[in-house]
């Protein structure tokens, strides 16, 4: 009784937050976008998730209820994942799409660019978050020089990575990528059976209490929302996904390869209009969202 009213005051701190945060990220002419209607909305209002949702892990780790290295490996993703993604929200430039664009750029052009370094620090944060995952559950008897654990770390950089672009892809029309991260959650709470809900608890309800001013085309996450959402996810299944002496799971792999066929099909095709073209993706996509 006493964990539950624990967990549900802390709920109510994070939704009232992510209301406050969001609420004050709306006032600030910098952060006003054009979506794809032409509208103009709060652009990177995902930043109301990352602060609410740091508080949210600190509140459990402090309460017990969340292991101090997992909610520091959460709240390190989130921060360094909005930060980059916030970087990328404030450029304007727009010349590069994709990551063979920003590649093609820096190796060709030599260009810096916003997603340029949003891709290398990418992939600097996921290596750390992997390292530490990786480090926490795995036995000291297990040398961190052998293949396996080597090769695992490889592939865990390339989930949280991946899974932080993956959220960002989707994240060009209303509520699409808040969809992705609910199906993402509970698929991965099924394969869990339930083990470690409290680490995605933040996120889940601050994405509720933001929803509506994403449905209704008010508000968009952003790099600055869609990446620390999919990193945050990526490093969760690492925690929870993961077998010992360290060991990928079937459904580690099989998140990995449907990231990496996401990744390759949004470069060749577009998404949005293949949605539009299967009637159940687009009555999914269209689900909620204001008219």
């Amino acid at each position: 009784m006493r964990e539950a009213l624990s967990l549900a005051l802390i709920s109510l701190f994070v939704a009232l937050w992510t209301r406050l945060t969001l609420r004050s990220i709306a006032q600030q002419p910098l952060l006003r976008r054009k979506n794809f209607l032409g509208e103009e909305v709060v652009g990177s209002a995902g930043l109301s998730l990352v602060g609410s949702s740091l508080l949210g892990w600190l509140l459990l780790c402090w309460r017990g209820t969340l292991d101090w290295h997992e909610g520091g490996q959460l709240m390190l993703a989130a921060l360094w994942f909005g930060v980059l993604g916030l970087l990328d929200d404030l450029s304007l430039d727009t010349s590069c799409k994709g990551w063979r664009g920003h590649l093609r750029a820096f190796f060709c052009e030599r260009k810096v660019t916003t997603g340029f370094v949003k891709l290398v620090g990418g992939g600097v944060g996921a290596l750390l978050l992997a390292a530490w995952a990786l480090s926490v559950n795995t036995s000291p008897s297990v040398s961190r020089l052998s293949f396996h654990w080597l090769s695992s770390l490889i592939l865990g950089t390339a989930l949280v990575a991946i899974s932080a672009n993956s959220l960002n892809l989707l994240d060009v029309r209303p509520s699409r990528a808040l969809k992705g991260f609910w199906l993402l959650a509970l698929v991965g709470l099924v394969v869990s059976q339930g083990e470690g809900w409290q680490g995605l608890l933040p996120l889940l309800v601050g994405t509720l209490v933001y929803a509506p001013a994403d449905f209704s085309r008010k508000a968009m996450l952003g790099d600055a929302g869609s990446n620390p959402l999919g990193a945050c996810f990526g490093v969760w299944a690492l925690n929870h996904w993961m077998r010992s002496p360290p060991r990928w799971s079937l459904e580690l792999w099989v998140l990995l390869l449907v990231f990496v066929a996401l990744q390759i099909y949004a470069e060749l095709r577009s998404l949005t209009e293949d949605i539009k073209r299967i009637p159940p993706l687009r009555w999914l996509d269209e689900l909620g969202v204001r008219k």
